[in-house]
């Protein structure tokens, strides 16, 4: 055999071993993490935690680099970044509804009492709804989602009744939420959570929808008078998503590296957001903001409203050919199992 057809062969035999457009094997590999959180956040501490222990896991051969406070990809451009591969991996919430109905509607029918109970529910949906809910994140790998914390309805007035509701004006961040506060009599506003702490200010608008730790994050003790303690749901799942591509090209040891870490990352973030929510409480009694529940007889009629929203949404994602109805009956009975 000649030289040059040895040498063609053996050049054959190397590629034939190295992975398909994949990083080289024992090279160590950087992956980009974008976030929209800032530094010092909870949040980013445990994106750092997470950098650290993935490159501890892999001995130092894969590292991520790490892109707080919207700096490569903004947080609303985040699920398409991931996509397009602007970043390797994201962790955010997904904003834009386009392919995610079902997920868009999550934060007002996974009615759970905390973020742990919400964590164990959306497993459990993913095990019995695979199918319908592998679609809506089929252009990602998903590496964990998450919830975060529940939604209450807190205000600059008193409420201590259904009637203590009624004329107000309160900032939704959803449609859905938009139609529970006209169920309720009050006024829905849509605006970023900048807008409506001037609002707060100038009087234009009354309370809000939204999670407990907004109030601590904004500085709101003084402005705002009390929390209801009925929450209407969880905020939708946090996505620590990663580039299809990207992950492939990962040799299979990696690869099992960055999904174990992330198991545990999954088990941590359920963690600082429950310990997240139980800060924010403090903050609350600390500055006087009344955390109040209603009586049993205003408790039924809040549950009624909000019970009937939830059956009319599930509806409507029947109509568009989602087991809508099958998936809040599983969700209520699951909560129901928790509960006891």
């Amino acid at each position: 055999m000649k030289k040059s057809q040895i040498f063609v062969l053996s050049a054959i035999v190397v590629l034939a071993i190295l992975p398909l457009n994949g990083f080289s094997q024992g090279k160590p590999v950087e992956l980009r993490l974008a976030h929209m959180f800032p530094v010092g956040s909870p949040s980013h501490q445990h994106m750092e935690q997470l950098a650290k222990k993935i490159a501890a896991d892999s001995s130092g051969r894969l590292t991520l680099r790490i892109f707080p406070s919207n700096t490569l990809v903004g947080a609303t451009e985040m699920y398409n970044g991931v996509v397009k591969g602007a970043t390797d991996i994201g962790f955010a919430w997904r904003y834009k509804p386009d392919g995610y109905t079902l997920g868009v509607l999550f934060p007002f029918l996974l009615g759970a009492p905390d973020t742990v109970t919400a964590g164990r529910v959306y497993d459990d949906i993913w095990k019995e709804f695979p199918k319908v809910m592998a679609e809506e994140w089929k252009e990602v790998k998903i590496l964990y989602l998450v919830p975060s914390m529940p939604v209450y309805m807190f205000a600059r007035k008193p409420l201590r009744k259904i009637e203590d509701i009624k004329g107000l004006q309160f900032r939704v961040p959803s449609k859905e939420l938009a139609d529970l506060v006209k169920e309720l009599g009050a006024g829905p506003v849509f605006m970023s959570a900048a807008d409506f702490i001037i609002g707060l200010d100038k009087g234009t608008v009354d309370g809000a929808y939204a999670l407990l730790s907004l109030i601590p994050d904004y500085k709101l003790g003084g402005k705002i008078k009390n929390v209801l303690m009925h929450n209407l749901g969880i905020s939708t799942p946090l996505m620590l998503a990663m580039n299809k591509d990207s992950f492939n090209k990962l040799p299979a040891d990696l690869k099992g590296v960055l999904e174990k870490s992330c198991e545990w990352a999954k088990a941590d973030a359920i963690r600082y957001w429950s310990d997240d929510h139980e800060n924010a409480a403090k903050y609350c009694r600390a500055e006087g903001i009344e955390m109040v529940s209603f009586s049993p007889e205003e408790r039924a009629k809040w549950n009624a409203v909000v019970e009937r929203g939830r059956d009319k949404v599930a509806a409507e994602l029947d109509a568009k050919g989602y087991p809508g109805t099958d998936i809040l009956r599983f969700i209520r009975k699951r909560i129901e199992r928790y509960a006891r």
